[in-house]
């Protein structure tokens, strides 16, 4: 199953709960996180990106969370601890930084989960 957010238009600043909520139906681990912008950033910072099960990090623990570097479309990121997001979480997406200067525009962030 795959979880999306869309987040139109220029990503400016950093944002919590952008782009919807899903209440997962189903007990379930993060296989890949892919990142997609239509028009890539400029400049030194990335756009990073968190996703949070009940108001958690899935990323708590890892050294970084997912990011997209200036000049690059697209990023997927496979690596996580053994997290299990449990049926009825609700899951959300935030903006945690952005590329200050140029930032990228029509952001996409993509879950993959499998069933356990």
């Amino acid at each position: 199953m795959i979880y999306r957010w869309y987040i139109d238009g220029t990503i400016g600043r950093a944002k919590t709960w952008v782009g919807g909520s899903y209440r997962v139906v189903s007990d379930c681990k993060p296989m890949r996180v892919d990142i997609t912008v239509r028009e890539t950033g400029e400049r030194v910072n990335p756009t990073v990106i968190d996703i949070n099960d009940d108001g958690v990090s899935i990323f708590a623990g890892m050294d970084s969370n997912p990011a997209i570097t200036p000049f690059q479309n697209y990023k997927t990121w496979d690596t996580f601890f053994e997290n299990v997001i449990r049926a009825e979480s609700v899951i959300t997406l935030d903006v945690d930084s952005v590329c200050e200067e140029k930032p990228c525009r029509d952001l996409t962030v993509e879950l993959e989960v499998e069933e356990v």
